[in-house]
């Protein structure tokens, strides 16, 4: 078996239900810089491949009466935060191709990655919500083709200034090599012409999370996407999955498909009662009729065998982790589970690599 590729959800799935009352909940640090950075060291510490923000464009003020919701901070500015108290895993920020502009996004991304040392990655979504916040944006009719036309310009925003440009010659004075500096061309409604301001680190592409199931959702992944983030709640979906990412990457001549990393709603506690008392407080139990993770409720040793017999059945490359029921669970997943899984050979014991792509071992 090939070693899994391990992702952590930045969104705080351990404070779902009423988990958030809990004394150790730390849901007073939510929207603080702390409360992340605590959480991505402990990610890092366990040699993890990358965070990952997802994000919302819209509020539901009721949804606040009880919870969190879908409060949180926007991705790229926390991505940014976390890349100056990090020095190895990955950063990958979701945002929205149905209302930001590709070249702010464009600059954002290329600073992440420089300041990052490339770390950088992204998730792009529909936004099937919050067209009440962008009133002079018509949201496209086609999320998906124009998602492909948004991730188009980026990267050719991204290349507009490419990194062997830059000369810096002290004796010569030059300080780029203006010939390689280019204008792009208009691609869908996108007409922004570029140069960017901002220069490319190198000319790769930066590695795209797709999380999402829509119709087409598997060749739009097989076409841009390095990793699909999705909901597998058993084996036999996950293997339904990989055979359609196969045939998709197939159709297009891609030498191999995006890595499979479903979901894991992971509910861990020093005894399988205890963590069913936290898996009942945190809504985790299973409703007939509602998609859902895979989820694991009981101990690390549970855990670590639950992930070992679904990589075994060749379902999965990896998971993203979404921690619940307690910051134990977290603490418990990243101290424990994840060395468990390297002591067996599923997963790495350092880092071998400084960027994220070096991480995903796909580019």
């Amino acid at each position: 078996m090939r070693r899994l590729k391990i992702g952590l959800c930045l969104s705080p799935s351990w404070l779902r239900g009423d988990t958030w009352r809990r004394p150790d909940s730390r849901v007073e640090e939510l929207f603080t810089a702390d409360f992340h950075v605590d959480v991505t060291r402990l990610a890092e510490a366990a040699h993890l491949d990358f965070v990952f923000k997802p994000d919302a464009l819209l509020l539901d003020p009721r949804a606040l009466e009880e919870g969190p919701g879908l409060s949180s901070l926007e991705p790229l500015v926390l991505m940014g935060l976390l890349a100056a108290h990090t020095r190895h895993i990955g950063l990958i920020a979701s945002v929205s191709a149905a209302y930001a502009q590709p070249y702010t996004v464009a600059r954002q991304l290329q600073s992440l990655d420089l300041v990052s040392g490339g770390r950088a990655g992204w998730n792009v979504m529909a936004s099937l919500g919050g067209a009440d916040n962008y009133g002079n944006v018509r949201r496209p009719q086609d999320p998906q083709a124009n998602a492909s036309d948004f991730i188009e310009v980026v990267e050719s925003l991204r290349q507009s200034f490419p990194a062997d440009a830059l000369r810096m010659d002290r004796a010569t004075g030059q300080f780029a090599d203006v010939r390689r500096i280019r204008r792009v061309s208009q691609i869908g409604r996108y007409a922004s012409a570029g140069p960017l301001t901002t220069p490319a680190r190198d000319e790769r592409r930066l590695p795209l999370l797709h999380a999402g199931a829509a119709p087409g959702a598997e060749g739009f992944a097989a076409r841009h996407a390095a990793a699909v983030f999705v909901m597998q709640p058993d084996a036999e979906t996950g293997l339904a999955q990989v055979r359609g990412l196969d045939d998709a990457a197939d159709s297009l001549g891609r030498p191999r498909r995006p890595l499979v990393l479903p979901g894991l709603s992971v509910c861990l506690a020093d005894t399988r009662e205890a963590a069913q008392a936290l898996a009942g407080r945190a809504d985790l139990v299973p409703r007939a009729g509602k998609a859902r993770h895979w989820s694991i409720v009981g101990t690390v040793a549970d855990a670590v065998n639950a992930i070992v017999e679904r990589a075994r059945s060749g379902a999965i490359d990896g998971l993203i982790a979404l921690p619940a029921g307690s910051w134990q669970s977290l603490e418990l997943f990243t101290t424990q589970v994840v060395p468990a899984l390297a002591a067996v050979g599923l997963f790495r014991e350092d880092y071998s690599g400084s960027t994220l792509a070096e991480h995903l071992a796909e580019y």
